[in-house]
């Protein structure tokens, strides 16, 4: 019976990882304590009969393959990553099975180009898109945009939209677009637009914009455009 627990143990945790649960999303979805799962992968206890051919749905295995010593030639090989099935063009970058974060510095070597236009893009390291984005951008480091981004943005870095920009936008560094900017912008650095800006502003330095700013608030050090209409500005903004 040991061993039995043992092959079962086993197997529940190479099931696991292969889904990429860990074992606090695996409790989740079977309705019990991540310490329960914890217990049966360290044979300290078993899951109770009623959980098997729950596990096994979730699984995509026979009852038999869970008790099963091979399981390498039992279980087939999941590419998909633990996420829902959308139209978001992701991409990552992986060392073994982990999935790299963005504090990891080895993102910061890695660019996931596009060439010609997407949906909605999403990556923990630098993006690229030599054309148009219509659903938003998510970057662990930098954004670059060709065309026209809509649909929102945010990244760790800088966003540099070389046509108009819309849907608000967040970035810990500086924000460059090439035409307009529609939508509440935060970042950690300036944000220039060469035409008109159409939303609140924070930033820790300088607005510019070539035409003009309407916004409920703003908040920098110094404001550049050709017009300004504002119901709030911070009393330590500049204004030229």
């Amino acid at each position: 019976m040991d061993n039995v627990n043992i092959i079962l143990a086993t197997n529940i945790q190479n099931f696991r990882k292969r889904l990429g649960f860990t074992q606090e999303e695996l409790a989740q979805k079977l309705g019990v304590t991540f310490q329960a799962v914890s217990k049966w992968e360290n044979t300290k206890s078993a899951p109770d009969i009623s959980f098997l051919p729950v596990m096994a749905d979730l699984f995509d295995c026979s009852i038999d393959q869970l008790f099963s010593r091979d399981m390498q030639s039992n279980i087939k090989y999941y590419t998909e990553f633990p996420w829902s099935d959308d139209d978001i063009i992701r991409g990552v970058v992986c060392e073994g099975r982990k999935i790299l974060q963005v504090t990891d510095k080895i993102t910061e070597k890695f660019t996931f180009e596009i060439i010609g236009d997407a949906k909605s893009v999403e990556s923990k390291c630098n993006i690229e898109v030599s054309g148009n984005v219509s659903g938003g951008c998510n970057a662990g480091r930098s954004i670059t945009v060709g065309g026209n981004l809509s649909g929102g943005a945010n990244c760790g870095k800088s966003i540099n939209v070389e046509c108009n920009l819309s849907g608000g936008c967040n970035c810990g560094m500086s924000i460059q677009c090439g035409c307009n900017i529609q939508g509440d912008v935060n970042c950690g650095r300036d944000v220039t637009a060469m035409c008109d800006i159409h939303g609140d502003v924070h930033c820790e330095k300088n607005v510019t914009a070539g035409g003009n700013i309407e916004a409920e608030i703003i908040k920098c050090n110094k404001v550049h455009c050709e017009t300004l209409e504002c119901k709030s500005i911070d009393k330590n903004v500049s204004i030229k």
